[in-house]
């Protein structure tokens, strides 16, 4: 029988997906999706396979939806916007499940589900993380799992705290792995043992240091450095931080220190706070030490920072139920609060995707880029290897859309694929060729791009609409030219 709650819940996830907006094939879900492709068709993507399937060696996400969609036999875009929607209202069951161990007023069990809601595609300070991402990637999954293990910990209900984790390991290792890094703190914690909980975070910090020492003079491969010192991999490096980024880190450590005090450091709440506190504390030092752009880089893999995504998806939850004060007493105004909040929000998304549309809902064209993808895939041959200037993805109105994810071509290795490589560093040699060999591409003659670019096996360009060449271009739109190396 559907409970009232669930109804209340799928209700909302429809005003989630509203006004967060939906971009299935945008930033990582490109790199997602592209590998559930090339596991459905193992033709695609011969070339650049390392980088399209690297991922999917670590996370069963991409092996769970190619299995539903040849189950199911249904589309990926279709099976893509369920998935999504099925994100959304597990991280919402997800915040009412936590909240409900928390808080004993229905009121404030909704106002920590509405807050999280709101604050769906928060930034988690410069991390380059949102709390949940309009598009579903491994992490939409891990991140409501990580909440329900929490809960399930919260009542010492040990089996299925394991099984949550367990799960969220599964989904996303790194961030499965600073989840239970937090639950074994909060562990401590909970029975009385907050020494122990320190010494787990110190030994961590002293762990990294000695580490650090053993390999601080290590050499750094070429292609590895270039790719981790980058343009838009700045979020790696604490030092390269903006001022607003830092205060990200720092403010909800602080906002949970008084609000330990506040509450008692005994109480629950208490107990979360300080988890909350210790784990982010020791990343926050971790990271200012051992990861600086000089190197070595040994501990930029982990991207140690990540590690309060789960304090923020924490904090909005605890945020809305202890807030619920307020609510009770001044009612309309909160009425109206929270209706501000979701405008903001909803202005927020279209400004962060402002070259597509808000719903980029199947079968519909969301940009003149995805409008040229759209027609590689339908008029190029299955084998075609693309090149194209490696900041493409980061032009203005590209919005990050996934080139391979949506043409299902190959391409060589880009600006976006060092994302990869910071992950897996053994890729960054090939991808220092192939990035560097179509680096200015547009302002290439005919000659130089053959030169350049035919080693690789490239067929076919993607250039910018006043690029000078004498290739035929079959495609060509207000933002880019489909041109063929013949």
């Amino acid at each position: 029988m559907v409970k009232l709650r669930d109804v209340q819940l799928g209700l909302l996830s429809g005003l989630v997906l509203f006004v967060h907006g939906y971009h299935p094939f945008a930033n990582d879900a490109g790199i997602y999706v592209a590998g559930v492709r090339k596991l459905l068709d193992p033709a695609l993507f011969q070339i650049d396979a390392p980088f399209v399937v690297s991922h999917t060696r670590l996370s069963i996400f991409a092996h769970l939806v190619a299995t539903f969609v040849r189950v199911s036999h249904l589309p990926l875009a279709w099976v893509l916007l369920f998935a999504h929607l099925i994100s959304i209202y597990l991280f919402l069951w997800a915040c009412w499940r936590f909240a409900s161990v928390v808080f004993d007023s229905s009121v404030a069990r909704w106002c920590s589900v509405l807050m999280a809601a709101a604050f769906f595609t928060l930034p988690v300070a410069g991390t380059a993380l949102t709390i949940m991402d309009p598009y579903v990637t491994a992490r939409s999954f891990s991140t409501p799992l990580g909440l329900l293990a929490l809960a399930a910990l919260v009542q010492r209900r040990w089996i299925q705290a394991v099984v949550f984790a367990t799960f969220c390991l599964l989904l996303h290792p790194l961030m499965g792995a600073y989840t239970v890094v937090f639950l074994v703190v909060y562990a401590f914690i909970d029975v009385r043992r907050v020494r122990i909980a320190v010494g787990v975070c110190g030994a961590m910090f002293l762990t990294a240091e000695i580490v650090w020492l053993v390999a601080c003079h290590a050499t750094v491969e070429s292609g590895y450095r270039q790719a981790v010192l980058s343009a838009h991999r700045e979020f790696l490096f604490l030092v390269r931080w903006q001022w607003f980024e830092i205060a990200g880190l720092v403010l909800p450590l602080l906002l949970y220190a008084a609000a330990g005090f506040r509450f008692g450091w005994s109480s629950l709440i208490g107990k979360l706070c300080l988890s909350c506190v210790l784990t982010g504390t020791t990343a926050m030092l971790a990271a200012a030490y051992f990861v600086q752009p000089s190197g070595p880089y040994l501990f930029v893999p982990l991207q140690m920072l990540r590690s309060f995504h789960p304090i923020y998806a924490l904090g909005v939850v605890l945020l809305g139920g202890t807030g619920s004060w307020f609510v009770q007493r001044a009612r309309w105004f909160s009425v109206s609060a929270f209706v501000v909040l979701f405008g903001c929000m909803f202005l927020s998304a279209r400004l962060s995707f402002a070259g597509s549309a808000h719903l980029e809902l199947p079968g519909r064209t969301a940009s003149p880029w995805t409008e040229a993808f759209l027609w590689v895939r339908d008029h190029t041959p299955k084998d075609a290897i693309f090149a194209m200037e490696p900041s493409l993805l980061y032009a203005p109105g590209e919005d990050e859309q996934g080139f391979r994810a949506i043409s299902e071509r190959s391409a060589l290795a880009d600006d976006k694929d060092a994302g990869v490589v910071v992950v897996f560093p053994a890729l960054a040699t090939e991808w220092a060729r192939e990035r560097n060999a179509e680096a200015g591409v547009n302002n290439m003659t005919d000659v130089e791009r053959g030169e350049r670019l035919r080693p690789f096996g490239v067929s076919w360009l993607l250039l910018a609409p006043d690029a000078q060449t004498s290739f035929a271009c079959p495609f060509r739109n207000g933002v880019v030219k489909v041109c063929a190396m013949r």
